[in-house]
């Protein structure tokens, strides 16, 4: 799926189940929006930072275990980020521009969207890495917006790395 194909998502017509549509791009990220499913909505909005490996849909894949079907089923407006496939012009990317035009802009996106400044976040995988260092940067820069956040399968502490030490060297 190329980014520009990605304007609305419909149930049965892509690889995600749960209706969202694009609300805001980058040249590095697409923000996708789930509205709630509930009469009563949360006023903190939820942003999930998937990794860049796996894309958005895989919190998303099947009707029955969707985390973002059951988190919009409970009151929650949800945002997603999905990363663009990295092409030559990203190739100097780095782990400091995935935070400031992904995560960093992408609450700036949600704050227009819907006039709430704070938000719930959770970060799955890498994407749970780099939220954790885009929470340390925040702080270091009095920025609060991110009142909460949930880590799903990420490494934060790499001190002791495990398997994962052969896929990581000091660069």
């Amino acid at each position: 799926i190329k980014m520009t194909d990605l304007d609305a998502f419909k149930v049965g017509e892509n690889i995600a189940v749960s209706p969202g549509k694009v609300i805001w791009q980058s040249d590095l990220i697409q923000l996708i929006q789930y509205e709630p499913t509930t009469a009563q909505v949360h006023k903190t909005p939820l942003l999930i930072v998937p990794p860049w490996i796996n894309k958005f849909y895989i919190l998303d894949l099947r009707q029955d275990n969707s985390f973002i079907k059951w988190s919009v089923a409970q009151g929650y407006t949800v945002f997603v980020v999905s990363w663009v496939n990295p092409d030559v012009k990203l190739a100097e990317a780095g782990f400091d521009m995935y935070m400031k035009k992904g995560i960093l802009e992408g609450l700036d996106a949600i704050e227009q969207a819907t006039g709430e400044r704070d938000v719930t976040a959770i970060g799955y995988c890498i994407g749970g890495t780099l939220l954790s260092a885009t929470l340390a940067y925040m702080k270091a820069n009095d920025d609060n917006r991110i009142k909460a956040a949930t880590f799903f399968a990420c490494q934060v502490d790499f001190s002791e790395p495990g398997e994962l030490s052969v896929f990581i060297d000091e660069d």
